[in-house]
């Protein structure tokens, strides 16, 4: 971002681009509050709004003005907002004005990294932002907001105001070494780097990472073939997005499907079934090893035998089944309702059984705690639904105080409990103040760089890119 510092006006359009009832175009800087004046004559007292007509391209357009006075408001700056009827393309004349009257288009993240550097907000609280304009579920938007309220900075900074007032009193007693002066004992230094330590441990172990919660959860649907797995997979999507056939072993391929839930999107993948699998040599005698051929000339072309290549391709259906079940968020046993066979060895552990075809059995074994659907009829798709959704996110009868962390978070922590487990590890043993003080220092400066406190501006600049423009 080659501008972050200017103290030029900056404008930009602060809400989602295309139609809509209202659009809101944004003016942040020095000269906002008289470039709002030339275009709406008399506006509004700071923190009013008011209802004006805005001239601008030989135009009059009915509008609202809200206009803000740094540092209250967003950016920390005068700030005025023009809240327009929902036309783009008014929004695109305004702007160009707003240019010519002095303002110059934003950069991308430019408001966010104004607030940030007038003190409005705290790095993690700007990531915050970008994080609520790209979430796609539940869990994103309360993750977001979270650190955009800044629930991170606020348990945060305990630890670093006694992680400061630790190297103030090892750095006093090295200002004072040559008298018998001790301000801090080490066993106290070790002790409060331990509690740090426990408590940013404490912190992760609580926290969530982001990059997991904007990740598309995936299920996978695992079963015999003719289980009904992909008669499943269409009711859930809603469409008929793999071939239903009565003939066990249609799906040939991995199939999968986007499906909504109320909570958020995950992916559906429907595999080909799984057999049981076959004991080596059980019931047939071991074949005879061939006879080697002495010399490739003699060799003689065989035809191709349909058996085999029939054997490959299931067997490449399976290890693809396999690989889909290993790699996958959740794995799904489906099983017709009046199969009482002992299931067959899963890839790994069910998250969730589900009987199939309810409406042609009256009765069936209940005693595996399954949702049992009939997919044709529509019958329990709903409470399946739900339970995918609990699966995926969470239970929804709590509100999750789960702190989402993002990996630039996450370095900067482990980096400060690295140098704090230098500390109170003591080694080398005892060591002198001035090591204890670098590294507690370390640690000081690798959590200010969560919060943005200590932080490089090429870091910076690369944070703020990612947001859209008006933001």
């Amino acid at each position: 971002m080659s501008r972050l510092n200017s103290n030029d006006t900056i404008v930009a359009i602060s809400s989602a681009v295309g139609p809509a009832a209202r659009m809101i175009v944004r003016i942040s800087g020095g000269a906002a509050h008289a470039i709002a004046r030339s275009i709406c004559g008399s506006p509004p007292a700071a923190g009013e709004a008011r209802r004006v007509a805005l001239h601008f391209d030989e135009t009059d357009v009915p509008a609202w003005v809200y206009l803000f006075a740094g540092p209250r408001s967003y950016t920390g700056e005068d700030l005025v907002e023009f809240h327009l009827p929902g036309n783009p393309l008014l929004a695109r004349m305004l702007i160009a004005t707003l240019v010519e009257s002095g303002a110059r288009h934003a950069e991308a993240g430019e408001f966010t990294a104004r607030a940030y550097f007038t003190g409005r907000l705290d790095l993690s609280a700007a990531e915050g932002v970008a994080a609520t304009i790209s979430a796609h579920s539940e869990h994103e938007a309360r993750a977001a907001r979270q650190l955009m309220a800044g629930e991170l900075s606020r348990r945060l900074r305990p630890m670093m105001d006694l992680l400061a007032d630790t190297l103030a009193l090892v750095e006093a007693g090295i200002d004072f070494s040559d008298e018998d002066i001790s301000f801090i004992a080490h066993e106290q230094v070790v002790a409060r780097a331990k509690q740090i330590d426990a408590d940013l441990d404490e912190l992760m172990r609580g926290s969530a990472r982001f990059e997991r919660l904007t990740h598309e959860p995936t299920f996978v649907l695992v079963g015999r073939p003719n289980a009904g797995k992909s008669t499943l997979l269409n009711a859930l999507a809603g469409r008929e997005r793999a071939v239903v056939s009565p003939i066990a072993g249609t799906t040939r391929d991995v199939l999968s499907a986007e499906v909504m839930l109320e909570r958020g999107q995950v992916r559906l993948i429907d595999v080909a079934g799984l057999e049981d699998a076959a004991t080596p040599g059980e019931g047939e005698a071991p074949a005879e090893p061939r006879a080697r051929e002495e010399t490739p000339a003699r060799r003689e072309p065989r035809p191709a035998d349909p058996a085999d290549a029939l054997d490959e391709i299931e067997h490449r259906m399976a290890e693809q089944a396999r690989r889909a079940a290993e790699t996958s968020d959740f794995l799904i046993a489906v099983i017709e309702c009046a199969d009482d066979r002992p299931p067959i060895e899963w890839p790994r552990r069910a998250d969730l059984i589900v009987r199939t075809k309810a409406d042609l059995y009256s009765k069936w074994d209940r005693s595996d705690a399954a949702v049992c659907v009939s997919a044709v009829a529509g019958t329990q798709i709903a409470a399946l639904r739900k339970a995918l959704d609990r699966l995926a996110f969470g239970d929804s009868s709590a509100v999750s105080s789960t702190l989402a962390l993002n990996s630039r978070h996450l370095a900067a922590i482990a980096q400060a409990r690295e140098a704090l487990g230098r500390v109170a590890s003591g080694v080398p043993s005892q060591p002198s103040a001035e090591v204890i003080a670098l590294e507690l220092r370390d640690a000081l400066e690798s959590l200010g760089q969560v919060l943005g406190r200590i932080t490089p501006d090429d870091v910076l600049g690369r944070i703020f890119s990612t947001f859209c423009i008006g933001k």
